[in-house]
């Protein structure tokens, strides 16, 4: 994307561009656990994706888009804050604070068509992760294995033992 997005008309919502930029951030650097504030904020700026204020876009990368912290005024679960205080885009699998409720990416309709292979790229990725986290938590890496080694179904076995 160019320079000149915003001279072509492009103007995303503040908290569109912030995950636009942050999606960006993570396809250009796919082993990088986050960005800081400041990256994702820089790379809203270069892209000229939004004609937002830059203290905006700052607030909805810090706080307003963050998943896994208390919200304030917006619920939004577009990032995920990381060890070290870095944000990356988040996945719907992911933990997120109870009281955000909001959408975790922007809606295509919402997105001019250069944008819209992030969408299916973020689809990937997002279960991509999810692989990840299952395989990486030794507890969860484990669920389904006993499944049929008992010849019980649990929900017969459970609703068996209430009747009882």
């Amino acid at each position: 994307m160019s320079k000149s997005a915003v001279a072509r008309g492009l103007d995303l919502k503040v908290a569109d561009a912030v995950w636009v930029a942050t999606a960006m951030l993570q396809r250009e650097h796919p082993d990088v656990e986050g960005f800081s504030v400041g990256d994702i904020v820089a790379k809203v700026k270069q892209e000229g994706l939004t004609e937002g204020q830059e203290s905006s876009i700052y607030l909805h990368a810090n706080q307003h888009c963050v998943a896994n912290r208390p919200p304030k005024d917006a619920r939004l679960r577009m990032l995920f804050q990381t060890k070290g205080n870095l944000r990356r885009i988040f996945c719907p699998s992911e933990p997120f604070h109870p009281a955000r409720n909001g959408r975790y990416c922007p809606e295509p309709r919402e997105l001019p068509g250069e944008l819209l292979p992030l969408i299916d790229w973020y689809q990937t990725w997002c279960a991509k992760q999810s692989r990840r986290m299952v395989t990486d938590d030794p507890l969860l890496a484990l669920a389904g294995t006993g499944e049929g080694r008992w010849g019980l179904d649990a929900v017969h076995y459970v609703r068996r033992l209430r009747e009882e």
